[in-house]
């Protein structure tokens, strides 16, 4: 007893000072942090109207693009609950400049696996484009002729946690794009010209199949505009009436040849098929305006941007032109009044096949020397019809989460199927245990837990999943986090709904690799004839609450201390002895070392009286339906042999079983099938025990009898 207490002495000390040695505490990050991490050529601007975004400035000191704080911008929570922070560089073009990891608090990576790899999963972004298709990992068999997905690389035993940085990076830098760059917008579809087959059409065609569009707008509403404001009285068309047409305006695209040689004169069309030849890229709109607005004001240059007209699309303002191009129209296309067309750049983003606006400005002045000006703006939405264009879907990269199953899809599947069948052992366990080779049948199970799911796959559940989930419901923010590892997260689903029928027994006997390396020392230590140490009942009630102390300790600090979280949680060595195989400083490794070889000595020692994942699932032990392992009346009285062999010391004098300590190992359902151990199948064989016997829960609603 005396060398059992000191044992969980040491433990405790041993955690308490890797602890102290550990922690770390991160500062906030400052102004001067960010401008040191910006590294010449480039330097840190002034910081922007939006919060966590400075300007980047060039060699020359002149604008260059952003610098970004991830936080303030989408602070995606990780699996500690606080976000990764990282400061992204990102030009005007939406190019990634650089990128580099802040702070954070991913437990793999704080001293696990340390930052190195981390850093260098980050390096990947540099000098790529925030519109391109980035997959983490390997290529799934769907990459399509163009190459347009792009992989990389991502850290083997933290998948979860890049794909939360990627998503970080990109959902942070595309937000700034939209709010700062000007003209920027995610592509949608890549649009190019249909061929040009030589048809053309009359006038009156294109007016009704809708290739020609007309807007209108009186002086009364353009009056109404300004009604208002300082320039009520200062009307540029006073004597036109409420009715008569401030703006009467065609919108044509003629940007296939189709529609451009419907409306062009054989010199304008010779002059638009040049330009055409110089940037095939661009789309060009016809403009015929007849009211009194006139398109342009008495300053415009030709092949410059107009600044009565402006054009968004997606609330994004695009650049537009005059294209500069010989006014020739066909007769029957009206031609009173400003006539002009305009270009705009479809690598800029604009995709004519998708609503946009064009808009013209209306203006009044107040004043003489130094005139006041003031603008209102008129809009109308436009779609270019989708018969005149090819249009290729872009490459999309697959959801984090769609990226993360096909990535282990292999993986998935044998865990599906090793899951299926210890579901099956546990829940029809009286087949099973009168095997012969059910021993073997246990050990074999174990190995592959703790070989498969462990050491391989990375399933090793952890308190830190429960801790930031629920740190993140209670603050409101998203659980996107548990999409990113669908290995554990298939385990946690069938680990949530055993709760309800046998309790924590499906995780804490059969799932946790952790508890599988134990069990399997513990058998080792046995073959040896170390000897084993039995803890008395009362000291075993004691110390099996310790772990729900630690639960305590864990969730308080998760709430005030969250920054000291990861050095906390240390407490489970599931990292050091599962996630990276001992490979850690000496003081983690120490620890775990000695939770494990406490084992040989008691049985799964650390699993019964320390783990707070334990405590969390017995907590969840609770919502248990019935009781699963059948007991007989002469379970207790007289016979105590299944009380005596429980190595968890989950079951009670009376005969009754304490599911919330109860590991479902099925030691007890194999004494109770054989009629060589079960003392009342004895007795009875032996005449001794009059009548038949029988089973306590013989009325409970909740029994697994084998077919």
């Amino acid at each position: 007893m005396r060398l059992v207490r000191h044992s969980l002495q040491s433990c405790a000390a041993l955690f308490l000072c890797l602890c102290l040695i550990s922690t770390t505490f991160a500062d906030p990050v400052t102004e001067d942090r960010i401008r040191a991490e910006v590294i010449a050529p480039y330097s840190l601007g002034i910081e922007t109207d939006m919060k966590g975004v400075w300007e980047l400035l060039n060699g020359s000191g002149a604008k260059g693009g952003y610098v970004i704080e991830s936080e303030w911008i989408k602070p995606l929570p990780g699996f500690s609950g606080a976000p990764i922070n990282l400061i992204i560089m990102l030009d005007l073009e939406g190019v990634l400049i650089d990128v580099k990891i802040l702070n954070h608090n991913e437990p793999i990576f704080v001293s696990g696996l340390g930052e190195a790899p981390f850093r260098a999963f980050i390096e990947q972004y540099r000098g790529h484009s925030i519109n391109s298709a980035i997959a983490i990992g390997s290529s799934y068999g769907n990459n399509n002729s163009s190459g347009s997905l792009i992989y990389f690389d991502g850290v083997t035993k933290a998948t979860a946690s890049v794909r939360i940085a990627h998503e970080s990076i990109m959902a942070s830098a595309r937000e700034t794009a939209k709010n700062m760059l000007n003209g920027f917008s995610t592509v949608q579809d890549k649009v190019s010209l249909k061929e040009d087959e030589g048809k053309e059409f009359t006038w009156d065609e294109l007016v009704s199949k809708g290739f020609a569009k007309n807007v209108t707008s009186t002086h009364a509403e353009e009056r109404a505009l300004f009604a208002d404001t300082q320039w009520r009285s200062d009307d540029p068309f006073p004597d036109a009436s409420d009715d008569d047409a401030y703006i009467d305006l065609w919108i044509v695209d003629v940007t296939h040849p189709h529609v451009a040689r419907s409306v062009m004169g054989k010199r304008m069309y010779r002059d638009w098929e040049n330009f055409k030849k110089i940037a095939p890229d661009d789309e060009t709109i016809l403009l015929i305006e007849e009211g009194s607005h006139g398109l342009v004001d008495d300053e415009f240059v030709r092949n410059t941007a107009p600044p009565l007209i402006t054009a968004k699309q997606d609330n994004f303002p695009l650049s537009i032109r005059d294209a500069d191009l010989l006014i020739d129209l066909k007769d029957g296309v009206p031609d009173d009044g400003t006539v002009m067309v305009v270009r705009l750049d479809r690598r800029q983003g604009f995709s004519p096949v998708r609503n946009w606006e064009l808009g013209l400005i209306a203006t009044r002045e107040r004043g003489i020397l130094k005139p006041e000006i003031g603008e209102k703006e008129l809009n109308w939405t436009l779609q270019t019809d989708k018969q005149f264009f090819n249009i290729e879907k872009p490459v999309q990269p697959p959801t984090p989460f769609e990226a993360a199953i096909f990535s282990r899809m292999t993986d998935l599947i044998i865990l599906a199927g090793l899951l299926t069948l210890i579901c099956t052992v546990v829940l029809f366990n009286r087949k099973f245990v009168r095997m012969k080779s059910w021993p073997y049948q246990r050990g074999v199970l174990l190995i592959l837990v703790l070989g498969f799911i462990g050491w391989w796959g990375q399933g090793q559940l952890s308190i830190v999943t429960p801790l930031a989930t629920i740190v993140s419901a209670v603050n409101g923010k998203p659980l996107d986090f548990l999409l990113y590892d669908p290995f554990s997260l298939l385990i946690w689903a069938v680990v949530i709904v055993s709760f309800f029928i046998v309790g924590r027994a499906l995780f804490c006997g059969w799932l946790c690799p952790f508890g599988a390396l134990q069990e399997l020392v513990a058998k080792v230590a046995k073959a040896l004839s170390i000897p084993q140490l039995k803890v008395t009942d009362a000291w075993d009630a004691r110390l099996k609450s310790l772990k729900y102390v630690v639960l305590l300790a864990l969730l308080g600090i998760a709430f005030l201390l969250p920054k000291q979280l990861d050095s906390a949680v240390e407490v489970e060595p599931f990292k050091t002895a599962i996630s990276v195989f001992f490979v850690r400083e000496w003081y983690f490794a120490g620890y775990a070392l000695l939770c494990v070889i406490a084992s040989a000595f008691v049985f799964k020692a650390y699993c019964r009286y320390l783990c707070p994942l334990g405590a969390f699932m017995a907590i969840g032990g609770f919502l248990r339906l019935g009781k699963w392992i059948r007991r007989r009346e002469d379970c207790g009285s007289p016979c105590q042999l299944c009380k005596v062999r429980c190595e968890y010391q989950a079951i009670k004098k009376t005969g009754f079983i304490t599911y919330s300590e109860c590991f479902g190992c099925l030691d007890c359902v194999d004494i109770y099938e054989d009629k060589t151990q079960c003392v009342p199948l004895i007795l009875q064989e032996k005449g001794k025990l009059k009548g038949s016997i029988s089973e306590r829960n013989a009325t409970q609603p909740l029994h697994f009898k084998p077919q």
